[in-house]
């Protein structure tokens, strides 16, 4: 998807392209249908050309709305609108064969039914069109047009390779959509991987320790300690594998809402307020993107709680037009802020993956403090 002002200038190119095309037409068929022989009128054959050509429009206009959506219960009822109006349309040929405006109408109908019928019923119908024209003019006694005849010829050559081009596509989008799943479940894979595996392995040091400190009879507050660290990390580890199975099952939260949860648990754990402000029109994200998000903003105030003790936390999520940018910072506290470099689950994992999604991940000091600022696409 394109944001920004190229989607504009496409928009518009394409809006007056359009609209150009329709405005042509109108001058076209209005010309041809008031300068043809016969010239409508309010009897005989006249009137037919008038009635005929009112009816070809309501029929080809009642026919492409209602065969619009491809999943339309009405699919199959504009389809047979369609074909009405290509043999109201085609009988105004012999009646005016020089005007009439029933060339336009059948071309339109035609052009429509070829997009939306298979290739082989479209080049039959395609076929018998223009068999139809040549038998319309031999039968007025003019013969054939066959300036018309390779107009029709084209017309059906050309839907039948746009409907191919549509088709593929569609075959293109629907290939890139299942491996976007499967680059998801291999990216929330990797998340549950890595928060197990530091979780786990930072229990068993804790509680190695304190099975040291209860075997030599050692201090058993520091024995305490450890073991509420453990429990606390245990806590933690299972709290991120439900957030990751959550997103695996596609119970995706807004980043926003698991942003104020985090600061709320960072002001009852530290006595400190984490101001959050969230800038733009939140929208839904990709699953990659959310759990990026969500993932920096934790692994960022968890990085404030045990290296900045006394700090204050500031978070800043803005939805941009074609990204979303979240900006963790904090005031500094009595020790200096680290990044974690074990097991690719501190903020040097979370680099990679911002980059496995197109993204960046910035950290440094700020002045006392330290920044964390993450930008995704989304």
């Amino acid at each position: 998807m394109r944001f920004g002002p190229f989607a504009v200038e496409e928009r518009l190119v394409r809006t007056v392209a359009i609209s150009v095309v329709l405005i042509w037409g109108a001058v076209a068929y209005l010309h041809g249908l008031l300068r043809g022989m016969p010239a409508p009128a309010l009897h005989g054959t006249g009137l037919a050309v008038v009635l005929l050509n009112a009816a070809t429009f309501v029929l080809l206009g009642t026919g492409l709305w209602l065969g619009r959506p491809k999943d339309s219960p009405w699919r199959w009822a504009g389809i047979s609108l369609l074909l009405a109006s290509m043999g109201t349309s085609l009988s105004l040929y012999p009646i005016a064969p020089h005007g009439g405006g029933g060339y336009y109408f059948s071309m339109a109908a035609l052009w429509a039914l070829l997009m939306r019928i298979p290739a082989r019923w479209g080049l039959g119908l395609g076929t018998a069109t223009v068999v139809s024209v040549a038998a319309l003019g031999e039968a007025a006694g003019h013969g054939p047009d066959y300036g018309l005849l390779a107009a029709f010829v084209g017309l059906t050559l050309g839907a039948l390779a746009s409907r191919q081009s549509v088709l593929a596509q569609e075959a293109t989008r629907r290939a890139e959509a299942a491996n976007a799943v499967l680059a998801e479940r291999s990216h929330i894979a990797r998340e549950i991987h890595d928060i197990l595996a530091h979780s786990l392995s930072a229990q068993i040091v804790h509680l190695e320790g304190a099975r040291l400190l209860l075997s030599r009879d050692g201090d058993r507050v520091q024995a305490l300690d450890r073991v509420e660290r453990a429990r606390n990390l245990a806590r933690s580890g299972l709290e991120e594998t439900r957030r990751a199975l959550a997103t695996l099952r596609g119970e995706i939260r807004e980043p926003k809402d698991v942003i104020a949860e985090l600061a709320e648990e960072f002001y009852v754990g530290t006595g400190r307020p984490c101001d959050v402000q969230v800038t733009g029109a939140p929208r839904e994200l990709t699953p990659q993107a959310g759990l990026a998000v969500v993932r920096t903003a934790q692994e960022a105030l968890t990085n404030v709680r045990k290296h900045a003790p006394g700090a204050r936390s500031h978070v800043t999520l803005r939805y941009l037009s074609d990204a979303v940018e979240l900006e963790v910072s904090d005031t500094g506290g009595t020790e200096p802020v680290l990044e974690i470099e074990g097991g690719g689950y501190g903020l040097v994992g979370m680099r990679e993956r911002a980059e496995l999604i197109g993204g960046t991940l910035e950290t440094g000091p700020e002045g006392r403090g330290f920044r964390v600022a993450l930008r995704v696409p989304a």
